[in-house]
């Protein structure tokens, strides 16, 4: 799978842009505030239906114009087909091959990506939430329907929060209680056993490619922070059946906390490295790497679910890693088409690179060469 060609509207600082791309490595050359993580960001949007910056849709609509537009020519296994989002005020319109979507997550397997940007420099070193928008962001696109599940599980644990809190003040029904309890347990089990088979395949997937990258010096292993206790052949009912018998424990102090203790949204992901916790005792290097092992772990992850092989956009991430880190990855994507920023082409991308186009951006004015 890659991208074609991109078409834009009145995105961010571009009025008007048509570009064509290399199926391999494609280069956003110039200075910073130019545009280049832009272009980035639209390439995304055609994957996601969304930013990967910011929440408001507003925000990317350039600035004394009302309207946007992004459309981009996906060529994949299947034949091609056209992603086209337009936007006028709060109202934005996603169509793939001129049929309307009914829902951002109908776009979800599509065009899939992989985004590497210093945001996930800090998978390994911040909290929880990171790790767990990393899991759910990779299962989403190997199994679209997540998605969906996703934002139900969100929904109940709203209302169940909110019933805890009018407990605080008295007014609160035990067997609605149960009955969100039901329902949460339902949504959260099935999150579970997603989450706990993309783990499971990511941590062999990783472990393989950190020992390449630090010459077999350094073993990598990635545990799923469950918040049940599950076994490798247990199914979403006996995970459902412990879920609900948790939520049940934790009632009393549910109720008198106001929030819900237990759940997928307390989850988290355990990095080790030779065995130690890479966030408490990692060196900045080390937790980079590891953050690094885990996203081309996702690209082969993607790879062999989908089968194909998804778009990889790294976003002002190699000025942060070392020559040895930047020489890996550039000779081992040769069959996915790369989109890198940078302020300038260096001698290892020269070198691991000897095809593929170069675009200069400056002032949201894109220009192109052979690399």
């Amino acid at each position: 799978m890659y991208l074609k060609d991109i078409k834009l509207t009145n995105f961010r600082n571009y009025e008007e842009q048509v570009l064509a791309f290399d199926e391999g490595f494609n280069f956003l050359v110039g200075n910073n505030a130019q545009g280049k993580t832009n272009l980035v960001e639209a390439i995304y949007m055609l994957s996601a239906g969304r930013s990967f910056r910011t929440f408001m849709d507003s925000e990317l609509v350039r600035w004394g114009s009302g309207t946007l537009y992004i459309k981009g020519t996906i060529a994949a296994d299947e034949g091609e087909k056209a992603i086209e989002i337009a936007m006028r005020g709060n109202n934005k319109k996603i169509k793939v091959n001129g049929v309307l979507l009914e829902k951002r997550g109908d776009l979800f397997g599509k065009f899939i990506s992989v985004i590497f940007s210093p945001e996930e420099l800090k998978l390994v070193k911040e909290g929880p939430s990171y790790r767990r928008k990393f899991m759910d962001q990779g299962i989403t696109q190997v199994k679209p329907s997540y998605y969906y599940l996703l934002i139900n599980y969100k929904k109940v644990l709203f209302q169940r929060n909110s019933l805890l809190r009018e407990w605080l003040s008295g007014k609160a029904d035990a067997d609605v209680l149960t009955v969100w309890d039901r329902q949460l347990a339902g949504y959260g089990a099935r999150m579970v056993y997603e989450r706990y088979r993309f783990v499971r395949t990511l941590s062999a997937l990783s472990k393989l490619v950190h020992s390449r990258i630090t010459n077999g010096e350094e073993d990598l292993e990635i545990k799923y922070q469950s918040c049940v206790d599950i076994k490798e052949d247990m199914d979403p009912e006996e995970i459902r059946q412990q879920f609900v018998q948790k939520l049940e424990s934790a009632r009393a102090r549910d109720i008198k906390t106001g929030v819900t203790s237990f759940g997928p949204h307390r989850e988290d992901l355990v990095v080790l490295i030779n065995g130690t916790d890479a966030r408490k005792f990692g060196s900045q290097g080390q937790q980079r790497t590891a953050a690094l092992s885990m996203k081309l772990s996702e690209i082969e992850l993607l790879k062999s679910e989908t089968g194909e092989c998804p778009v990889l956009l790294l976003d002002d991430v190699m000025s942060e890693l070392d020559p040895s880190r930047q020489q890996y990855i550039l000779g081992n994507l040769t069959d996915v088409q790369t989109f890198i920023t940078c302020t300038h082409i260096t001698g290892i991308m020269k070198k691991s690179c000897p095809k593929g186009k170069v675009f200069h951006v400056d002032s949201g004015i894109i220009t192109t060469e052979e690399q």
